[in-house]
C-alpha cells in the first residue's frame, strides 16, 4: 500500500469497550511500527502535526462505542475514512464478551489481539479487486412494484434469484450473490452480517452466511454452488447497504462457479422472480387484510 497508514481509537477511556479501543490501537502500532497512532484527545485541541498526519494517510477507526466519538472527528474534517472498527460488532463475531471493568480482563486482552490481528491481516490482504468488482455491477433496468407504502425492484437483465430471495450475477466463471430487495424489506433494517470463510466450498441451497436485523437473524441461501473468492467487508461496517443498495454494494460474496449449467435450472431469471414476488406479496396482503 503506498499511501501511510494511522490509527485513530475513540476516547471513551471510562468505559470498557473504549478500553479495548485503545488496547486494540496499541496492538496495531505494535505489529506495524510504521503506522502512526493518534491520540483522539490532543486531535480534539487542533494539533497541527495530527492533522497533516490525517490528510496524508489512509485512517483505521476504532469505535468503541454507539457515540462513535473517532469517527466523528474524522467526519469533522471531512476526511475518507479508509475502515472503520466498532468494538462491539467485533466483540459478537469473535464471540468474546471483555467485561465492564476498566482494567482489561482476559477475554478483554484476547479480544484486543484477535481484532489487531484480524485488522492487520485485512490491511495486507487482496483478496478481490475493487475494480473488477465495480465492473461486475454496472447499473441495470428494474422491474418495479409499490404495495402500499412499500416499493420493489428486481433487475431486469443479468441476476438470477431462488425461492429464498437470494440472487445470483454470474460473469464468466465467477458470481456475486446477496439478497434481493424483497427480502431486505421484509427483514428491516440490517444490523449485523456473518461473513462466510473465503476458501469455503459450497452446494446450491448451502447456507452462505447470515445477517441479523431488527426482526430477525435469516442465514443466506446460495443459489448456486462453488468456492468463496472474496467477502464484501465493508458489510461489517456497513450492514444498512444491503438494505440501501442489494443488488449493488449490498453484494454479500463472490464465488468460483462450480456448475452453473446444472444450478441455473433451478433458477428464475428476473422476469420470473418478479412475477413470483408479486404472487407472494399479494398473498401476505390478503393474509394481513384477513387478520385485520
Amino acid at each position: 500500500m503506498d499511501k501511510k497508514l494511522c490509527v485513530l481509537p475513540c476516547n471513551g477511556i471510562d468505559k470498557s469497550l473504549g478500553v479495548v479501543a485503545r488496547t486494540v490501537a496499541l496492538k496495531l502500532i505494535e505489529k506495524e511500527p510504521e503506522m502512526n497512532l493518534i491520540c483522539p484527545v490532543l486531535l480534539n485541541t487542533s494539533d497541527e502535526r495530527y492533522e497533516t498526519i490525517l490528510k496524508e494517510s489512509n485512517i483505521v477507526i476504532i469505535d468503541g462505542c454507539m457515540t462513535r466519538c473517532a469517527t466523528k472527528l474524522v467526519d469533522e474534517r471531512n476526511q475518507k475514512i479508509f475502515k472503520r472498527i466498532f468494538i462491539p460488532a467485533m466483540s459478537k463475531q469473535f464471540k468474546i464478551k471483555p467485561g465492564t471493568n476498566l482494567e482489561l480482563n482476559e477475554n478483554g486482552q484476547k479480544l484486543a489481539e484477535k481484532i489487531s490481528i484480524e485488522i492487520i491481516k485485512e490491511l495486507k490482504a487482496s483478496e478481490y479487486d475493487e475494480i473488477s468488482i465495480e465492473k461486475k455491477l454496472e447499473e441495470f433496468d428494474f422491474y418495479e412494484i409499490t404495495v402500499d407504502k412499500y416499493y420493489f425492484q428486481v433487475p431486469k437483465d443479468g441476476y438470477f434469484f431462488n425461492e429464498n430471495d437470494c440472487w445470483v450475477k454470474p460473469n464468466g466463471n465467477t458470481a456475486l450473490i446477496g439478497i434481493s430487495d424483497y427480502l431486505q424489506n421484509r427483514v428491516s433494517d440490517i444490523m449485523f452480517v456473518e461473513l462466510p470463510k473465503v476458501g469455503t466450498e459450497i452446494e446450491q441451497f448451502d447456507d452462505v452466511g447470515s445477517f441479523e436485523s431488527v426482526k430477525t437473524v435469516l442465514d443466506l441461501i446460495s443459489p448456486c454452488s462453488g468456492r468463496i473468492i472474496s467477502v464484501n467487508k465493508d458489510l461489517k461496517e456497513h450492514p444498512e447497504w444491503m438494505n440501501q443498495d442489494p443488488y449493488r454494494k449490498g453484494w454479500f460474496a463472490e464465488l468460483e462457479l462450480k456448475n452453473f449449467d446444472e444450478d441455473w435450472e433451478l433458477l428464475m431469471d428476473g422476469s420470473g422472480y418478479f412475477k413470483y414476488m408479486k404472487e407472494t406479496i399479494t398473498k401476505e396482503k390478503e393474509e394481513m387484510d384477513f387478520k385485520n
